[in-house]
């Protein structure tokens, strides 16, 4: 069904075109949160507000192709305001008692928790980065959003998002060094 003919009817009070509207986004609305978060309870909360924030503004949306952009537009301000009111966020770790959710049976055991550490790796790299190079890392990493829609997320300027990269890259690169590239064969691209 037509994204368009979706909003129409959400436009019209009907729920069952919003929950095939969110579906659209879900999966990785819900990772662009938990990135942002590192946590999923507050994720699933971020997540939630932007969705009772769509439903009441839903009909404030007048192009419907328009719909992806203007969805992460209110996720990523809703989840940073949220985000701001957290005081602190409490990792996952690896523990005897959890280790057994990171055995696959296709992999050894010490192949999904050396991916599990490596991505843990990255993910505390890019956390570190300020709010704005994070935020663009996400979406452009994460979400395989272009420049172009970035920049209509967070209402900046083209090469401010091309800037925003850059430096991204440059502070990965520097924090990472070559720890990443020397044990997991990760290159970061210039």
């Amino acid at each position: 069904m037509e994204i368009e003919e979706i909003i129409m009817r959400c436009k019209q009070g009907e729920k069952e075109a919003f929950r095939e509207l969110l579906q659209t986004v879900e999966k990785k609305a819900l990772a662009t949160v938990h990135f942002l978060a590192g946590n999923k309870g507050i994720a699933e909360d971020i997540l939630q507000e932007t969705y009772m924030k769509c439903f009441i503004e839903i009909h404030k949306l007048k192009e419907p192709q328009a719909f992806k952009v203007w969805f992460f537009r209110i996720l990523i301000r809703t989840g940073w305001k949220m985000l701001k009111k957290q005081s602190e966020l409490v990792p996952l770790e690896i523990t005897s008692e959890n280790e057994e959710l990171f055995c696959d049976e296709n992999q050894g055991k010490r192949n999904v928790i050396d991916n599990y550490e490596m991505k843990s790796v990255m993910e505390n790299a890019i956390n570190d980065l300020s709010e704005n190079l994070k935020t663009v890392v996400i979406l452009y990493y994460y979400n395989d959003m272009s420049i172009e829609e970035i920049s209509k997320v967070t209402g900046c300027f083209k090469a401010t998002i091309k800037s925003r990269l850059f430096y991204a890259r440059a502070a990965l690169r520097k924090q990472l060094g070559n720890c990443m590239e020397n044990e997991h064969g990760v290159r970061i691209v210039k």
